[in-house]
């Protein structure tokens, strides 16, 4: 693992005074118990899920039950509220994960079983689901967030290049539009996460503008939204988002286009648009027939640097973690931090492996091994930042100012709605 991967990791361990769980009244359960599962992938991602379900099954005996939903860090709330959480949920934001932690809801992985699923990992990944030195999950999935996806033959028959800087972005994008093309297709809806995509393009720009040491004191809470550094990324991202004749269906379809739906016209001949940036779990949700490389219909680069030589990663992922204490849903948290765990998943597509020692030639094509390699060989990585925010901001009035902003309200106001998240803001001097 790159030296970079082992910094990211780092970054997320997060401290938090966690108390013993209370479901006691789960242990005495029946053993061929369905273990209920909870997370947040959903049509072709939750096809690749439920295969890896199916291998756990057919290797302990042990059945479950899968349901995904787009408005996780909402739903697992209301399910915990209502005295029904599921036996186990994928959390795809870690400050839901120290949430539900400090509420006393998650099961700790104790003694060897706890060992146990550490030896899935690296030492600093292992961290990564680790409140207050307490082991609480198993990381099952990475996604990259810094890809941009292009159709190569468009970029051939018109000799574009791919952009090594942000400079050379804009002009490839101008270039596009003298030519006849709409750069960029942009699509945010994802039912009540709406604005999720939004927030990975402001992450990456602050990342980009600014560099790690800023990008971390700004998900740390510490330079706050109406800071100028991160105004200004937001008005980098408004010239993409907000300028005529740079989105396809213009900025008013931002809202209303489904996040994994926005590349669609890029494969419309002619094409809708030339160019998206959307996470590696995008592979999952092309259209049928769709085929990825230099020789096939799309093809990806990172984003590229604004400051530096090298561009940085944004990473997402997913750790699994128990509120049952049933051997059953023990178990399935332990089997996904075996390395062999997401191959079925791998075999399929869209799936990228955090463990240490997973063999990347199980990949089902050679873009996720691409992947793997971007990540291995970057310098900087970092995990999202919203995922990492404090929940009543990175879910919640993060989300909402990216809506707020691509349906016009102020940027100054934005910002200020935002920060507001975080509680009163101090008054003004």
């Amino acid at each position: 693992m790159s030296k970079a991967l082992r910094c990211f990791a780092s970054l997320i361990v997060i401290s938090a005074v966690a108390t013993a769980c209370s479901a006691d009244s789960e242990s005495n359960e029946q053993s061929d118990r369905v273990v209920r599962v909870f997370g947040v992938y959903r049509g072709a991602e939750a096809e690749g899920f439920r295969r890896v379900l199916a291998r756990f099954t057919e290797e302990t005996g042990i059945a479950t039950s899968y349901v995904g939903t787009a408005a996780f860090a909402q739903r697992i709330r209301e399910r915990v509220r209502d005295g029904d959480p599921p036996d186990v949920a994928l959390f795809p934001q870690p400050a839901i994960l120290v949430e539900m932690a400090r509420a006393g809801v998650l099961t700790p992985l104790e003694g060897q079983l706890g060992a146990t699923v550490r030896d899935g990992y690296s030492p600093d990944v292992a961290e990564l689901a680790t409140v207050d030195g307490t082991l609480y999950g198993a990381w099952f999935r990475l996604s990259l967030k810094s890809l941009v996806w292009y159709p190569p033959q468009v970029f051939a028959d018109h000799g574009y290049q791919i952009p090594a800087t942000w400079d050379e972005l804009l002009l490839l994008t101008t270039q596009m539009r003298l030519d006849g093309f709409t750069p960029w297709c942009l699509g945010m809806e994802a039912f009540d996460a709406t604005g999720w995509v939004g927030t990975d393009w402001i992450e990456n720009i602050v990342l980009r503008l600014h560099g790690p040491e800023v990008y971390d004191q700004w998900t740390a809470g510490e330079i706050p939204f109406t800071d100028p550094r991160i105004h200004q990324a937001f008005t980098l991202f408004g010239e993409i988002a907000l300028s005529p004749g740079q989105v396809a269906g213009g900025t008013r379809s931002i809202l209303t286009v489904p996040a994994f739906r926005a590349i669609d016209p890029m494969f419309d001949n002619p094409p809708g648009c030339l160019l998206t940036r959307q996470a590696s779990s995008q592979v999952a949700e092309l259209p049928s027939g769709i085929s990825i490389g230099q020789a096939g219909d799309v093809d990806v680069f990172v984003l590229p640097p604004i400051h530096d030589e090298e561009a940085p990663l944004l990473a997402a992922g997913e750790v699994a973690a128990a509120f049952s204490t049933s051997d059953e849903a023990l178990a399935l948290v332990s089997y996904l931090a075996d390395p062999r765990s997401g191959e079925p998943w791998a075999r399929l597509g869209g799936y990228n492996s955090p463990h240490k020692d997973f063999d990347i030639t199980t990949h089902g094509n050679q873009f996720e091994v691409q992947l793997a390699e971007l990540v291995e060989q970057a310098n900087v990585v970092r995990f999202d930042g919203s995922d990492l925010m404090a929940v009543t901001v990175g879910t919640g009035t993060f989300w909402q100012g990216m809506i707020d902003y691509v349906a016009g309200l102020d940027l100054d106001s934005v910002l200020i709605n935002i920060q507001r998240g975080y509680g009163p803001l101090p008054p003004e001097r």
